[in-house]
Formats: C-alpha cells, structure tokens, sequence
C-alpha cells in the first residue's frame, strides 16, 4: 500500500507519543451538520482474543498514563489510546467496561498535565458479531456493548460521560458479512476464550441465542445477503446521530465490498482485515484506497511470527538488528527491533493500523505507540525488502533476499569501561546472526564485543533498558560483555558455531 498521506485518509506521527490518521467522510453523500472526518489512533490493543485474567492488567498497562503512574515506577505511558473489543457470549466487554472504570477514576483524580487533552482522549472499537446482524440486532448489539463497557456513554454526544478529563470515542464494525459454518471449524474459534460455549454451525448457534436477542429482531440466517445491509443502515443512523465516531466492516470480501459502496450514504471510514488481504488482495484494496477506507490489520504480529522459521523471517530480523548497532553521529536511542517491530513500523508509516494483542508486558511495550512513532523512517529499498519477506511468508514461501539496507547510528553514553574502543567494526554488522539480549536488571546494560586479536572491547549496542530487549547482528565465536551504566561488567556471552542464524542471551 501506498503512504496514506496520497489517500483521502491522512496519517500523522506526533513522534514520540502519537500516531494517528484522520478518517475520510463519504465524497458522494454529506448529511448537514454531520461530523467532518474523525480521527483515529493507527496502533490499538486488541483485547478479543485475550485471556479474560489477564485483561484488566493488560489495559491497565497500555492505557495508563504518566500521570496516573507517578507513584509506580512499575508502568511507563506507552501511549495506547485504542481499545479492539469483540462481542460475544462472554464477559469480555464487562471486564473491559471495569478496567476502564478504574482508569475514569485514577485519571479524574490526576491533575491535568500540559498534555492533558491528548492523553484525555480514548478510542473504543466495538464489534457487530454475526449473531446480532439485522437492524433491530445490531441496535440492540451496539446498546448492549455500550451498557457493559461505558455505563456513563452519552449517546448524544458520543462521548463518555463519567468524568470531565476522559473523553471516549466509539467506533463500530460489523465482524462478518453473515455466518459462515466454517468459522466453527477454524483453530482461531476453539482456542478463543470468548466462546465460553463451543457450537458447529450457524443453526446451532442461532438456536442457542438468548430469548431477548431472538425477540427483538429476526434471524439473519433466513436472508443471509441482506442481513448485513440492514446492520449498515442502523450503523449510518448511529453515525448520523452522534453516538458512533466511525463506522466500518471486517472480513468482508470484494462482492460484499461493492454491495456497500452502492447502498452506503456515509462510509465505510475502516476496514479490518488480514495482512494476506492487504498484500495479495490488490484490486480490493485499491477499491478501499480509491474510497479513502482506512485499513486496520488485525493480525500483523501473528502472521509475522507464523513464519518465524522462515528464510524471510530471518531477513526482517537482521534489518531489526541491524537498526542496535552503535555508530558514530546519531541521536537515535533505538536498540534493535524485532521482526514484528520492522513489520509493525512498516505499515504504520504507511498510514495502516495495527493491533499487536499479546498478553506480554515486554510486547506490549515493544509494539507500543511510543516505540512504533520513534522508529526511522525505512528508505524505499528496505520498504521493498519488507515487502518482499512479508509475502514470501503469507505465501509460505521463503526469501533469498540476503541485503539489507541502511544502520541507523546514534550518540554514544558519557560511562564507558576501560580500554573500549567505539567504532564499531563495519564487517560485524553485514549478516551474521542476530542476538537477542533480554535486560532482567533494573538498570541499564549496552553490549560490548572483545575483539578476537586485541582484546580491545567495541560497543555495539545503545543502552537497553529494564525489562526490554536489545538486538544485534553478530558472528560466530564472537565474545561479548555486557556492562552497565557505570562501566561495570555484568555478564560475559559466547556466540555458538551452531545457532541456526539467532540466540538468546540473558543480562541477569
């Protein structure tokens, strides 16, 4: 895809804290007095896939801001200001609704910073399940996700109403077209903890609907073409009304993406889809860009790390490493990026949103707003290297893409150990095998490498802090120190013959 700034949608980095892109409104039809384009966060995290125990600790993390934290040295602002939700049979909107409960109550009682305004806003992104489609369901859907997340949602307004300091902006998607009896089949449905009650077949699901849902609007199996119609019609009124920001669908495919743009009188603002859509779906996703749809990938990180023992991966991972490598000149902090994160950069700097849902504290960190806003910019031969790994690895294929481009070089620390020479030997950044090293100390640690004739130690990487970690691309028998701040040496790292082109260290 193209850089989204060609689009009618635009993208901005408000480096280093935000990354958004303002939503394009429908060229042919434009209610009187309705919104003009809303704009959206391009990085979210997506809770609907997540273990229900674990939620209200993930978002307490990624929403949380600084000035809540003052007092916990355990949190950062990783500037999340996106919630992904999924309704379903579960409770999963109720223990987002009361995650967000106690962010409405830590924030109110803050005080404001000078950056209030921004962090003060919040994102919700709720889904219109196969189950709910038809107009009276999908009200009813939409009334109920509202009711169990935000008690206090003004629908007036559309914005929440429970504090003066936290402003919510809900957008809504319908999830499928229609059911398919095939999604029960699928891995991703018997793994889900969202479906507490595992069904084969739409029938059997409709069947085992509760009373209310059934009572109020008619089966979308008995006319499965029109059933999703009639839900974009109760969408656009909702928009129209105020209580929805944007409006948008998911999985649909180009014959159903058509039906839309003809009935459509607003939108759609967001389609969410796969990375193999976005990639290998050309003709659709013209269609969405000559639309100015703002596209929304939901499944970046899995579908990266689906190929992690490919050849392709293995090339995102040396660009990643590649970008830890000290160098003279630079004010960059970064410390090497994985592949996910080279993939995550990517699409975001080409105005595509992502949400990388990992239970992970370390991930949620490293895919954060914060971190994806402050990666370099890729020049258009690493872009085309990205590209060409992502869809060797959609494709299941591998890559023979062995070169990469660029090292980005940044200042070196004022502390540094005895006897460190800091130039960094160019031969040991081009290939080679790229080392991960996971920080476990609470300070921070930058690697160093002895050279194999002199003993004199090189720096290679920037500091990596508590709890994160730094990557690099080393060689063979290489030696490496890791030390601290203060120059004192923690742990010393030998790199196997044997790796298989990546290893793992721990600075404990």
């Amino acid at each position: 895809p193209d850089d989204a700034e060609s689009h009618n949608s635009s993208y901005t980095n408000n480096a280093p804290t935000q990354l958004t892109v303002k939503l394009s409104r429908s060229t042919r039809h434009r209610a009187k007095g309705s919104q003009e384009g809303a704009t959206i966060p391009l990085v979210g995290v997506g809770v609907g896939n997540s273990p229900h125990h674990k939620i209200p600790f993930i978002l307490a993390s990624a929403l949380s801001s600084k000035t809540n934290k003052q007092t916990d040295n355990n949190f950062e602002d990783l500037h999340y200001r996106l919630v992904d939700t999924s309704h379903t049979d579960s409770a999963l909107e109720v223990l987002v609704g009361r995650s967000l409960s106690r962010l409405l109550s830590s924030e109110g009682k803050g005080k404001p910073s000078p950056s209030a305004g921004t962090r003060g806003e919040y994102h919700l992104l709720i889904k219109i399940h196969h189950t709910h489609l038809g107009y009276e369901r999908t009200m009813l859907s939409i009334q109920n996700s509202l009711s169990d997340i935000l008690p206090g949602f003004s629908s007036n307004s559309g914005t929440s109403s429970s504090s003066n300091t936290i402003d919510f902006r809900v957008h809504a998607v319908i999830q499928y077209p229609r059911c398919y009896d095939s999604f029960f089949m699928s891995e991703t449905y018997k793994k889900s903890p969202n479906f507490p009650v595992k069904h084969s077949s739409c029938r059997e699901e409709e069947d085992a609907l509760d009373a209310a849902t059934k009572s109020v609007g008619p089966s979308p199996l008995i006319d499965t073409e029109n059933a999703w119609r009639r839900s974009w019609r109760a969408l656009e009124e909702l928009y129209h009304h105020g209580t929805l920001e944007s409006i948008g669908v998911s999985n649909f495919g180009p014959f159903d993406m058509k039906g839309l743009y003809e009935i459509s009188t607003e939108g759609p603002h967001i389609y969410q889809g796969s990375l193999r859509t976005l990639l290998l779906e050309e003709v659709m996703i013209e269609e969405l860009i000559r639309h100015g749809v703002h596209y929304q990938c939901t499944d970046a990180a899995s579908a990266v790390l689906a190929g992690k023992d490919s050849e392709a991966f293995a090339t995102l991972e040396r660009m990643g490493a590649k970008h830890g490598s000290v160098d003279e000149g630079d004010s960059s902090d970064a410390y090497g990026y994985s592949a996910v994160q080279v993939v995550l950069g990517w699409l975001v700097q080409r105005g595509v949103g992502v949400f990388p849902g990992t239970t992970s504290t370390e991930h949620l960190a490293e895919n954060s707003p914060m971190t994806l806003a402050g990666m370099p910019k890729f020049s258009p031969r690493e872009s085309l290297d990205i590209e060409t790994a992502l869809l060797a690895i959609v494709k299941g294929e591998g890559t023979g893409s062995k070169e990469i481009g660029g090292i980005t070089r940044t200042e070196k620390e004022d502390v540094t150990p005895e006897n460190v020479e800091l130039t960094p030997n160019r031969s040991q950044l081009d290939g080679g095998i790229v080392a991960t090293f996971f920080n476990t100390l609470q300070r921070n640690v930058r690697i160093f490498l002895v050279h194999p004739e002199t003993g004199r130690q090189i720096q290679l990487s920037r500091s990596i802090p508590p709890g994160r970690s730094g990557r690099l691309i080393v060689e063979p028998t290489n030696v490496l120190i890791a030390y601290d701040g203060h120059g004192v040496a923690v742990k010393k790292f030998l790199v196997e013959e044997d790796t298989y082109g990546r290893v793992d260290f721990t600075c404990e």
